[in-house]
């Protein structure tokens, strides 16, 4: 897998003729980036998730991944370049974790039925780096919540995707978890838009910060720069304070009311 330049132009959403959700916001991605999205409930992070990975139509803008405009693409040609793990993940699939996984070959025509030999060796590899091989004849339902999202990310992994959406992927789950995904996040060779809540992480696993509040870009570019006491607390409506326990180590935000 290789990834995408994603390219946002003055991209907004508006509920139908009502409120604006997310105010005009442009960025660039370069191929293999990884980009968080960072802010407050209510600041428009899901939403613009939403037009990435095309659940939403922009009300303005564009959306361009290797200069192609998603919405002059099939659904199913933009399923094969964008792949998106949710927060909210179904428990109740009556299916193993293999024919999860193998679903994320359905965009590439096949699935449970006719599958070569290709796809076969994709699905084995994405369980294999998600550390799901001993899970593949386990059923959905029966595993945590932490296993479960491993899972999502592994169907995502197997649609070959060049541009990777993660909907707080750190979200409900345990600190080992936790970890495992972050250290997932950075391995992964491929473009990357993920929310997450923890700014630190953020800062840690990022290239670029996109920073929003009530639906406007307060700031984009490397941590360092937009993670900034006065940023995040026009963000947040917190204060921010920065602490560095040794000079080794990247200085760690704590926030007050």
């Amino acid at each position: 897998m290789s990834g995408a330049v994603l390219s946002v132009k003055r991209t907004s959403w508006r509920l139908g003729q009502g409120e604006t959700i997310l105010h005009p916001v442009s960025f660039d991605l370069q191929a293999g980036q990884i980009l968080g999205i960072a802010g407050a409930n209510g600041a428009g992070k899901s939403t613009l998730l939403r037009l990435l990975y095309r659940f939403h139509k922009p009300s303005t803008g564009t959306i361009h991944l290797d200069g192609q405009d998603i919405w002059r693409l099939s659904a199913r040609e933009t399923a094969k370049k964008v792949a998106a793990v949710l927060q909210e993940q179904p428990t109740d699939f009556a299916l193993t974790v293999q024919e999860i996984v193998s679903l994320g070959r359905r965009p590439h025509g096949s699935g449970f039925s006719g599958r070569g030999r290709r796809d076969a060796e994709i699905v084995a590899g994405a369980l294999d780096q998600m550390g799901l091989h001993d899970f593949a004849g386990r059923f959905f339902g029966t595993l945590s919540g932490g296993e479960r999202q491993r899972v999502m990310v592994a169907r995502a992994l197997a649609q070959e995707p060049q541009l990777l959406i993660l909907d707080e992927p750190t979200n409900h789950l345990d600190i080992r978890h936790q970890l495992e995904i972050v250290a997932l996040i950075s391995s992964l060779n491929i473009t990357i838009v993920t929310s997450l809540h923890d700014l630190n992480l953020t800062s840690e696993v990022c290239d670029r910060v996109l920073l929003l509040h009530k639906g406007a870009a307060v700031g984009f570019g490397p941590p360092d720069t937009v993670l900034t006491q006065k940023n995040i607390e026009q963000a947040y409506s917190v204060q921010a304070r920065f602490a560095q326990i040794s000079s080794s180590e990247r200085p760690h935000l704590t926030f007050h009311l």
